[in-house]
């Protein structure tokens, strides 16, 4: 049975694309500026803002702030779908270029933010097509990094998330302070499924705490212990 995508309105997102089948999606730097142009365009037609990008071979990661519960649906299907037809028609192939559905997890928090940045970012390092982020032309990392000549991700696509903003007092400082964040996750082989895991159970525990208060604020009922599989 097919499950239900939960989108949450001007909430981060983390999405995924891969090729159907694991086909290849980009084979030259045309390709990539391609689809960096069909993601600005989609962007721009339904509001989205995107945080992160990281373009692999054949799969592609993204963390995106819809505006409401069903843009992230149509700003994907908006720049895949026009992607795949001008590079079906190029190579003279058909077929289904991406699997049938994306993957997307929204994002509830700063920490699960935090290290779904840094997960996407470091795809290239993981799959030892660089040895250091910052070689990866296809993402933001270079962004993030201080360092926008080392990427060719265009400036105007890329927002970054208040968490980042946070980080220092100025573009110079929070450079420095997400290198060096990356580069500690990257020690710790740091990776989102875990944090997701709780970042669920922390807002399930809140919405159940919420549901034990009268409307005056006092409780309906004493605290009692629960539990969430995982």
């Amino acid at each position: 049975m097919r499950q239900t995508r939960l989108t949450l309105a001007e909430f981060p997102h983390h999405v995924t694309l891969r090729g159907n089948n694991r086909r290849r999606l980009f084979s030259y730097a045309s390709d990539y500026r391609r689809f960096l142009w069909d993601l600005m365009r989609a962007q721009r037609l339904w509001s989205c803002t995107v945080h992160a990008v990281a373009l692999m071979t054949n799969h592609v990661h993204l963390i995106v702030r819809p505006p409401d519960d069903r843009a992230l649906s149509r700003f994907v299907k908006s720049f895949a779908q026009r992607y795949a037809q001008l590079r079906n028609q190029r190579r003279q192939s058909s077929g289904r270029l991406f699997d049938e559905r994306f993957w997307s997890r929204p994002i509830l928090n700063e920490r699960q933010l935090a290290i779904t940045t840094s997960y996407v970012e470091l795809n290239p390092v993981r799959a030892g097509m660089v040895e250091s982020p910052s070689e990866a032309r296809w993402t933001t990392y270079a962004l993030h990094a201080g360092r926008p000549e080392c990427s060719d991700i265009p400036p105007g696509l890329w927002t970054p998330s208040e968490w980042y903003l946070a980080l220092g007092r100025d573009p110079k400082e929070r450079a420095a302070a997400y290198s060096a964040w990356c580069a500690e996750c990257q020690a710790r082989g740091e990776r989102p499924e875990e944090v997701d895991r709780i970042a669920v159970l922390e807002a399930a525990s809140a919405e159940y705490s919420q549901r034990l208060l009268r409307p005056d604020g006092s409780s309906a009922r004493e605290p009692q212990m629960f539990y969430v599989c995982p």
